[in-house]
C-alpha cells in the first residue's frame, strides 16, 4: 500500500519499497513506522498521511461518500468538515489545499503528459497560475468613515433575482476528472440543487463520458432549475440539445466554445470543433432561450459574439485547462467590458477562491461570477449542502469586503474600491 502526505502531497510512502533514506527497510507497513516519523519533504506528522485508494477501492470510497451525505443531512456541519470530506473522497485527484492556485508542486499538476487531466491545468499550469496572480496583484482599500449600511448582495441574472452575484462554473466529467466517488447525476443534482438553495442559479457541463451526455440536461429537469453549457459538437447535435434544454425548463442554454481544447474529450475520442460566426448565429437563432457563449478570452470574439446576438458572454479560459500560457482572466476582462460596452451580460471565472475575488472580478466590470473548483470539492465532500455552504462562506466574505471598502449594493463594487496605484 501506499501513502501520501497530505500537507505537501508531494512525499508518497509506498510499504513495498520503504525509504532508506530515512532508515525504513522495504516491507515495512506503514502502521509499524514509529509516530515520530515525519514527511522527509515538509516535516508534517505521520497521522497527516492518507492511504492512497487504489481502482478497486472506488465502491468503499463510494459508501463512505454515501454515509457522509447521510451525517450531513442529520448534523450541522461545517465548511471545513465539508472540505475535510472532499479530501477523502479526492485521494490521489486533488488535495484540497489551503491555497490553489496551480503550483507546479501541486498534487493535481502531476497528472499530464497524456492521462486524464483531473483538476489540474494544462501544460505547466501558467494560465492556471496567472487567473490566480491577475487577481492576488489586485489591492483592496479600505474606507471607513461614511454612513453604515447592512450591504445587498443581491442582483439580476437574466431577468432572474439572484441572492449574490456568484454562480457555478459548467462544471462535468465525475469519473473522468473527479475520481467518481459519486455518480454524474449525484454531482449535477448537488451543484443545481445547491445553487439553487443559495438563492444562485447553477450552470452544468456535459461529460464526454460514455453514456453519461445528457446527464446535465436531466438534472436541469430534476431541480427544474438551472443552465446547460455544451461542448462545441457539431451543431446539429448542438441543435438537438437545445432542444431537449428547452423541455427540461432551462433558463437559459449555452456552447462552452474553449471546450474545443479540452484535453478530457481528444482522449475519449469526441470530436469538439471551433465555430464561424454564422455557426454562432445559427445556434443563437435555433432557440428563443438567453444563449451564452463561455470562453471568451479575446476581444474580436467578444464582438463577434455581440454580432450574433448572444445575450451572455463568459470570459474564461477554462480554468487554465485549454491553452497555457494565455492571460489571467482579471488583467483581461476589463478590455472585454470596456469593448462590448453593456450590450451583452459579461460573466468571469478563474481564480476565484474568496468572496474578496468576487469584489474585484465584480469591479472590474463583471456582472456576475462564476467558481468552479471550489464548487466540485464542495459537492463531492458535501452534496448539495456542500455547494450551499460554499455560497455562504462566499456571501461572509463579500459581505465583510462591502462593508470595509463602503459599499452598500452590488452596483457600489467599482474600481474605486482598488488602492489608488492600481486604478
Amino acid at each position: 500500500m501506499k501513502f501520501i502526505c497530505t500537507t505537501c502531497n508531494i512525499y508518497v510512502y509506498d510499504e513495498d519499497k520503504g525509504d532508506l533514506n530515512i532508515n525504513v527497510k522495504p516491507g515495512t507497513s506503514f502502521n509499524d513506522i514509529p509516530d515520530y516519523f515525519r514527511c522527509p519533504i515538509c516535516n508534517a506528522k505521520k497521522k497527516l498521511f492518507k492511504k492512497i485508494l487504489k481502482e478497486n477501492d472506488k465502491k468503499t470510497r463510494q459508501k463512505n461518500m454515501y454515509i457522509s451525505k447521510n451525517k450531513i443531512k442529520d448534523e450541522k456541519v461545517t465548511y471545513h468538515q465539508i472540505r475535510n470530506n472532499a479530501r477523502e473522497q479526492l485521494q490521489g485527484i486533488c488535495a484540497v489545499n489551503r491555497v490553489c492556485d496551480g503550483n507546479p508542486d501541486r498534487f493535481c499538476m502531476g497528472q499530464s503528459y497524456g492521462s486524464n487531466i483531473g483538476l489540474g491545468g494544462v501544460g505547466k499550469g501558467l494560465s492556471f497560475t496567472e487567473n490566480i496572480k491577475s487577481l492576488d496583484k489586485i489591492k483592496l482599500k479600505t474606507r471607513l468613515i461614511s454612513k453604515h449600511f447592512e450591504p445587498d448582495f443581491s442582483t439580476n441574472f437574466l431577468d432572474y433575482k439572484i441572492s449574490v452575484p456568484v454562480m457555478t462554473s459548467s462544471l462535468s466529467g465525475v469519473r473522468i476528472c473527479m475520481g467518481g466517488s459519486i455518480s454524474e447525476i449525484d454531482f449535477a443534482v448537488a451543484v443545481l440543487q445547491g445553487a439553487k438553495n443559495a438563492g444562485s442559479i447553477g450552470w452544468i457541463g456535459n461529460t464526454c463520458d460514455e453514456g453519461q451526455e445528457l446527464t446535465g440536461i436531466k438534472a436541469v429537469k430534476k431541480i427544474g432549475y438551472g443552465i446547460p453549457i455544451f461542448k462545441p459538437q457539431k451543431n446539429n447535435r448542438l441543435f438537438e440539445l437545445i432542444k431537449m434544454a428547452e423541455k427540461s425548463d432551462s433558463l437559459a442554454v449555452g456552447v462552452d466554445i474553449d471546450g474545443v481544447g479540452s484535453t478530457n474529450w481528444e482522449l475519449n475520442k469526441k470530436p469538439v470543433f471551433r465555430k464561424s460566426f454564422k455557426e454562432l448565429i445559427e445556434l443563437v437563432d435555433s432557440t428563443d432561450l438567453p444563449f451564452i457563449v463561455k470562453g471568451i478570452m479575446c476581444i474580436d470574439d467578444a464582438l463577434l459574439a455581440v454580432d450574433a446576438g448572444v445575450r451572455v458572454i463568459d470570459v474564461s479560459n477554462h480554468g487554465g485547462r485549454a491553452l497555457d500560457s494565455t492571460r489571467g482572466v482579471a488583467e483581461l476582462l476589463p478590455e472585454i467590458v470596456k469593448a462590448v460596452n453593456k450590450k451583452v451580460v459579461v460573466t468571469a471565472g478563474g481564480g476565484v477562491r474568496t468572496g474578496f475575488d468576487v469584489m474585484k472580478m465584480l469591479a472590474l466590470g463583471a456582472d456576475a461570477v462564476l467558481v468552479g473548483r471550489d464548487i466540485i470539492r464542495s459537492a463531492i465532500g458535501g452534496g448539495s449542502e456542500g455547494v450551499r455552504l460554499f455560497f455562504e462562506y462566499l456571501k461572509g466574505d463579500l459581505r465583510r469586503g462591502m462593508i470595509q471598502t463602503s459599499c452598500n449594493n452590488i452596483k457600489e463594487i467599482n474600481k474605486n474600491i482598488f488602492d489608488n496605484q492600481l486604478k
